[in-house]
């Protein structure tokens, strides 16, 4: 009798040794249990990121390609999740919108990309508007010289600044000024003529 009560105590003390090995290591390697990064053809996205003292999250990715031709992946990043593009082109505070090249190219092909649909789908009178400010942002894209598979550029909009491009984390140029001079630049993205529709759909997906 008493060799069976040993034998049961023993069980019991191996059994909550195991319990315990397992809880610790569950505390001790969280990375097991850690979602991978967002990621469309190859190219990741953090999920979050700080932009003008502010969380901002991924709202969705999007490839911006045509054929077998494949550009870039772009991923907006937002401070409240939404499926809505007014919402997207009205909603206050700082938006990123980040762009991983895939094809090598001049920078001026972006810029007159950019350019060029606003030309086309703004009216006349916010054309005016925007004025030398589109000038001014589109040189500071142009300055970029050639674009590298690899590269990564973020078309930033900071409430207290403007629009700010960066190329690999690096500033270029100074803000530009006014919202709606971003605007013009996301509705390109997710406005009611986007350059591709696919990559419309993938960025309004409303977190990923």
């Amino acid at each position: 009798m008493l060799t069976s009560t040993r034998r049961l105590s023993a069980f019991r003390h191996l059994a909550m040794a195991a319990v315990l090995s397992l809880l610790a290591g569950l505390v001790c390697a969280p990375s097991a249990v850690q979602a991978a990064p967002a990621s469309l053809e190859g190219q990741q996205f953090d999920d979050t990121l700080v932009l003008s003292d502010r969380t901002l999250r991924l709202n969705g990715l999007g490839l911006r390609g045509v054929a077998w031709v494949k550009a870039f992946v772009a991923g907006l990043y937002l401070t409240a999740p939404t499926r809505d593009a007014v919402q997207v082109l009205t909603m206050p505070g700082p938006k990123r919108l980040r762009l991983k090249i895939m094809l090598q190219a001049p920078s001026h092909e972006l810029t007159r990309s950019l350019t060029s649909r606003i030309a086309r789908h703004e009216p006349e009178a916010v054309q005016a508007q925007l004025g030398t400010r589109l000038e001014r942002l589109a040189s500071h894209i142009d300055s970029i010289g050639d674009l590298q598979v690899g590269d990564t550029i973020d078309l930033d909009f900071e409430p207290d600044a403007g629009t700010v491009v960066r190329i690999n984390e690096r500033r270029i140029g100074q803000p530009v000024a006014g919202d709606d001079l971003y605007r013009a630049v996301l509705k390109i993205f997710v406005g009611e003529h986007p350059a591709d529709k696919r990559m419309k759909e993938g960025l309004l997906r409303g977190g990923v």
